[in-house]
């Protein structure tokens, strides 16, 4: 979602806030939350921008059933549930990191887009259990900074941080878990 919440609705950012540190902590594992968190906050800001419906309860539950939709999916198709989470996120991380350009990339703002959530896509197939922690790590730390309404850069240098982060605590969470079966 490249611009802030369509509304002042501060209970979202708190929700946001949320849900990016659960998914930093636990996101390999909860895999579903970061495509439901997804639908959602996507949901919310594609009902707002393009459907016009003037109320922001019909949008909410817009977006709490798109949220719904991404966490079942998630559940019952796993690995499409994947290359679906590569693609939607890679194409969220180019137009989020993309959005001090816009005017000046123009028409190749969708092409990124599509590089990027292509990329998403190959990256998620290839190392799954990579890819859940750095999706999930991507979605926590954007969701997180975009909340913080730091405005550029200094919200991008968060982002970055909190991707870092996010990114060594699954993997080590990861590694004890490996060397706890190893043991066994």
């Amino acid at each position: 979602m490249p611009t802030t919440l369509p509304f002042d609705f501060v209970a979202a950012d708190y929700l946001a806030i949320a849900l990016g540190i659960a998914l930093l902590i636990f996101g390999r594992k909860l895999y579903w939350l970061a495509l439901g968190g997804l639908g959602f906050f996507g949901g919310l800001w594609l009902a707002h921008r393009f459907l016009d419906l003037g109320s922001t309860g019909l949008e909410l539950g817009i977006a709490f059933l798109l949220g719904i939709v991404g966490a079942v999916v998630a559940v019952t198709a796993q690995k499409i549930a994947i290359a679906v989470g590569g693609f939607l996120i890679g194409g969220w991380a180019v137009l989020w990191l993309a959005h001090p350009y816009y005017p000046e990339l123009g028409g190749w703002l969708w092409l990124l887009a599509i590089v990027g959530a292509a990329l998403g896509v190959v990256f998620a197939a290839i190392l799954f259990e990579a890819a859940l922690i750095v999706l999930s790590s991507l979605v926590g730390a954007g969701l997180i900074s975009h909340a913080s309404q730091l405005g550029r850069p200094r919200e991008t240098w968060l982002f970055i941080i909190l991707l870092g982060i996010g990114v060594m605590v699954q993997s080590s969470r990861r590694r004890k878990v490996r060397r706890r079966e190893d043991d066994d």
